[in-house]
């Protein structure tokens, strides 16, 4: 992984190459902490393209922006195409190598292939590529949305790009200001609908999409998408264990591909257990696995994941995390997310990713994409009961069945009723689109009610979920209720929060890499084949993956309840140990001063969460980062800091 920065100008033009070179080398050195390892620009007739470098694949000649001498194609590229050693032998009697790096193999792929060279990829990727022979820039984004690319389409039909951001403000190409409806989707959906992002001017590029820009027109093309509408396989459980193997085994060697050694992130869950066990096993032995633990025994997983790690054999490391570390940490988090929040997780995730890298490692595998795929999620049961719910709404016990997912909840009349009215919303349309995640929007969506009046007015016209159901293919509305909910859950939580900020900005915020093994279109698309009673059996989650595991992980973990990866937030943001930024940004004349929330029923929600023996809810938490998290984007991103001079120097500037 890496970053990349760039933009169009016309040819020849008159502001100069100096103008020009000054604005490439602060967006490149803007995303230094994604490409730690190196820094390089290259100005073009026509374009400017930048590249920091996080070397993990052909150290010595994998340098960019790489560009091929008989055409002028160039080339910028952030992530990994897993499969290049294949592609390059099928590639090596049309092209010459210079390198064995991948991102030469994007050229050659190119050059023979067209832009269609795309769906030949297996990996996680971001690339532009120029084109001089028609003027002509090509971006393109992996198939889920793992590399993120973000664009601005400048005055005069010029383009810019980069891997954050920031860099578009760095380079003095868009000014910064905060989307409002970007923000209104974020605190309905957890993360903006692509191609909005929370600044204006500023657009992302969908995820499975092509972007080709040429003579100031922009036209996007999706080359890919999840498809669980399939037929279900007819094979039995045998032969999809061993199909499930045989893919799985492939997604991990695939990643272990590295010219620097590969760890992995050990959570204690299913998942990431079963990854550390077939890459133990591939490595002969020596894997290396880190783990966040909390001080909080609310939060904490050691002991399932000292019981995984004794029983692999790797070396283990933890870093504990206080309510004190993460309300230091979130300033971080906000700056490298470049988005508004709900959850403080992803703090640990920056921490984790520092200490990694403090023990030299750049990349590691990490187990996310496993629940969208073989329905591990509580939203998966939930619809699941609710769809049997609906066909008797009036039923006193068919709800009664949520309380196996529940089991805290208590028997009394009360709670019984506060059950019916959390979960029964939507019953009268369950073939609606957007059924399954109705309740999970409802109840992030009670963030909208601390708007402030007048920033609520502007945005009264966006319906976030109108927005997100309008980007789903028609065809989509026709499948099974839960493949519904797979593509819905794949089409916004994962990529728009945890792949996005959880992953890729808390990982590249240190300079680590991460890995998906779940998230190969091999596993992919074998999940979607199979049968549903196979995943989801009952309400036993992730059914066919935990028989695949016997054996390979500790019995405890397979017999473990599905436990929901969570931070602290109230203690970290209001509680005894709460750093200062809070009680600054949190204060009602600073929230005044931003505009998005109103002031005073902050002020309320802060002193209930902060007496004593408070008892928090769910709902209270989320609209209190919600407002952290939003003021932090206003502090960091409406006056931003410039970029140090050093570090602009260090950018190695070459001409064509």
């Amino acid at each position: 992984m890496c970053g990349i920065a760039g933009f169009t100008f016309p040819a020849g033009d008159a502001a100069g190459p100096a103008l020009h070179a000054d604005r490439l080398r602060r967006m490149t050195a803007s995303i230094k902490h994604r490409g730690p390892d190196a820094q390089r620009a290259l100005l073009l007739d026509g374009a400017a393209l930048g590249h920091a470098r996080l070397s993990i694949v052909d150290l010595a000649s994998g340098h960019q922006p790489m560009r091929d001498e008989a055409t002028g194609l160039t080339v910028v590229f952030n992530g990994e195409i897993f499969n290049h050693v294949e592609l390059r032998e099928q590639l090596s009697g049309a092209y010459a190598f210079r390198t064995r790096s991948d991102t030469e193999v994007i050229l050659a792929a190119f050059l023979t292939w067209g832009i269609d060279c795309v769906r030949r990829f297996e990996g996680q990727w971001a690339f532009a590529l120029w084109d001089p022979r028609d003027r002509t820039l090509w971006m393109s984004r992996d198939r889920v949305g793992i590399c993120p690319l973000f664009y601005a389409q400048l005055p005069g039909g010029h383009l810019a790009f980069a891997s954050e951001a920031k860099a578009l403000f760095a380079g003095g190409l868009v000014t910064p200001s905060l989307d409002a409806r970007g923000l209104k989707q974020t605190f309905q959906l957890w993360a903006p609908v692509a191609p909005r992002t929370s600044f204006e001017g500023v657009s992302l590029l969908p995820p499975a999409h092509i972007a080709k820009w040429r003579d100031g027109a922009l036209t996007l093309q999706r080359y890919w998408d999840l498809d669980f509408g399939v037929t279900p396989d007819a094979a039995d459980a045998p032969r999809l264990l061993e199909e499930l193997g045989a893919v799985l085994d492939r997604a991990v060697r695939l990643r272990l591909r590295a010219d620097v050694p590969v760890a992995a992130y050990l959570s204690g869950g299913l998942d990431s257990s079963l990854l550390c066990s077939l890459a133990q096993e591939q490595l002969g032995g020596t894997l290396r696995t880190f783990s966040v633990g909390f001080a909080h025994a609310r939060f904490d997983e050691r002991t399932h994941q000292a019981t995984v790690a004794e029983q692999l054999r790797t070396e283990h490391r933890v870093v504990e995390m206080r309510d004190g570390d993460i309300g230091a940490l979130v300033p971080g988090v906000i700056f490298h997310a470049e988005q508004a929040m709900m959850r403080s997780a992803p703090a640990p995730f920056l921490r984790l990713s520092g200490w990694v890298r403090d023990h030299g490692i750049k990349v590691v595998l990490t187990g996310e994409g496993s629940d969208e795929m073989f329905l591990g999620y509580d939203l998966f049961k939930e619809t699941k009961v609710r769809q049997f719910w609906a066909r008797q709404p009036a039923s006193k016990y068919r709800p009664l069945l949520l309380r196996r997912l529940y089991p805290t909840l208590s028997v009394s009349q009360q709670s019984v009723e506060l059950l019916r009215e959390f979960f029964g919303t939507g019953l009268e349309t369950p073939d609606a689109l957007g059924f399954s995640h109705l309740v999970r929007w409802g109840n992030s969506g009670r963030i909208l009610r601390f708007l402030a009046p007048e920033f609520a007015a502007k945005v009264a016209d966006e319906d976030p979920v109108a927005s997100v159901l309008a980007t789903v293919p028609e065809a989509v509305a026709k499948w099974r209720p839960l493949a519904r909910a797979q593509y819905l859950e794949a089409r916004t939580l994962l990529s728009g929060y945890l792949l996005s900020a959880q992953g890729d900005r808390m990982l590249l915020g240190n300079g680590v890499e991460g890995r998906f093994p779940f998230l190969d279109t091999g596993v992919m698309e074998f999940a979607a084949r199979v049968p549903e009673r196979l995943r989801l059996r009952g309400l036993d989650e992730k059914h066919l993956l935990k028989r695949f595991s016997k054996g390979r992980v500790p019995p405890s973990i397979l017999e473990r309840s599905k436990f929901p990866y969570r931070a602290p937030i109230a203690g970290a943001l209001v509680g005894p140990d709460a750093p200062a930024w809070a009680r600054e940004l949190l204060a009602p004349e600073a929230v005044s001063a931003t505009g998005v929330f109103d002031a005073r029923k902050v002020e309320r929600l802060v002193a209930k969460l902060r007496a004593p023996n408070s008892a928090e809810s769910e709902a209270d938490t989320m609209a209190l980062f919600a407002v952290a998290s939003t003021q932090l984007l206003a502090h960091h991103f409406l006056k931003p800091k410039p970029v140090p001079q050093a570090d602009v120097d260090a950018v190695q500037l070459e001409a064509a």
